[in-house]
């Protein structure tokens, strides 16, 4: 069977490239991820589908495209016309969707905002920009926000997150009930105080993990994402130790373009047993003077936990008494060593 999936694009009139660029994307997974995922998608714009009626505009176009599995919303500089209801069509279609999402957590909820930098020729257009700013930050924290410059970056940044995401929502149409994890108050609480004596490469690595899970719909941290987005941060003091681990013991560095905006602390990530155990651990030990580094939840874990990660290590012969050896020969000192 053939999973018929729509895709609804949002936008005021500022980035017709970026509206084009959907259909193109939308033809190449078609023709190519499509058949392999018994998926086809079909792109939903007013311009295309939407058909003169009676009623209030914004209304009718509501009515006639509401029946859609993901939400793709753009803005750059332009906020949008008032429709009596919203400051914008866009802001009315965008707080449609997450009502919708509320009820039905399986729709797909994405908004990209266009960096590119413009000057504003007059005062219109400057408090146009006042209201996208004012809106971006309303939807950070609430919907999966994303950042782009050309339209030809919108169009990479798209292909990805629409091939990572929507493997996910045909697993979730599959199962009536899902086997991610739950975040506990303690993992959750010991984290956020751990934050800020965390090093910025350990940060980053974090942010990346945490960003790419969340975009493909499940907020959490496995050991191998965490180990992904470490190998991807590439800080110096893990990188003598992961030069020293055969390559096949190894996931392969978070690919593509990334981001490392800072979500994961004001939400409620799950984490693996095995990060959640390190984080726990090496917050007990961490002097007061110092920052906990990649290196050292990678040793860590490496050395103590227990899940397929460091199975896959154990595999290649990688156990306690090896991740000593090389931080001894490596010189590389780590907490709780």
């Amino acid at each position: 069977m053939t999973h018929n999936l729509r895709v609804f694009v949002a936008s005021p009139g500022d980035v017709p490239l970026e509206r084009e660029a959907l259909p193109r994307v939308v033809d190449e997974f078609n023709m190519s991820i499509g058949p392999l995922s018994d998926c086809r998608l079909e792109v939903i714009r007013s311009e295309t589908h939407a058909t003169p009626d009676a009623g209030r505009p914004q209304a009718v176009i509501n009515n006639q495209l509401s029946d859609y599995d993901i939400f793709i919303g753009i803005m750059w500089r332009r906020f949008g016309t008032p429709t009596g209801l919203a400051g914008s069509g866009t802001e009315e279609e965008y707080r449609i969707a997450f009502e919708r999402w509320n009820i039905n957590p399986e729709l797909v909820l994405m908004f990209y905002f266009c960096e590119a930098p413009f000057y504003p020729r007059s005062v219109d257009e400057l408090e146009q920009m006042r209201h996208v700013l004012l809106f971006r930050k309303e939807l950070e924290g609430k919907a999966l926000t994303w950042t782009y410059n050309t339209s030809i970056s919108f169009e990479a940044d798209i292909r990805k997150h629409l091939s990572v995401r929507i493997p996910r929502l045909l697993q979730d149409k599959h199962t009536t009930s899902r086997s991610r994890a739950k975040p506990t108050d303690e993992s959750v609480r010991v984290f956020a105080d751990l934050w800020d004596r965390m090093s910025p490469d350990l940060q980053r690595a974090f942010n990346v993990a945490y960003n790419e899970n969340r975009l493909a719909g499940d907020p959490g941290i496995q050991t191998r994402d965490l180990f992904a987005a470490m190998l991807r941060v590439n800080s110096p003091s893990l990188r003598q130790i992961v030069d020293e681990i055969p390559p096949a013991a190894l996931p392969a560095p978070t690919p593509g373009t990334v981001i490392d905006t800072t979500y994961i602390v004001a939400e409620r990530p799950w984490l693996s047993g095995c990060v959640a155990s390190s984080v726990k651990r090496l917050s007990k030990v961490l002097p007061h003077d110092q920052q906990l580094t990649a290196a050292d939840v990678f040793a860590d874990i490496a050395k103590n936990g227990s899940g397929k990660s460091v199975v896959l290590l154990r595999e290649h012969n990688i156990g306690p008494s090896e991740i000593d050896r090389i931080l001894k020969q490596k010189g590389v000192q780590v907490i709780g060593n």
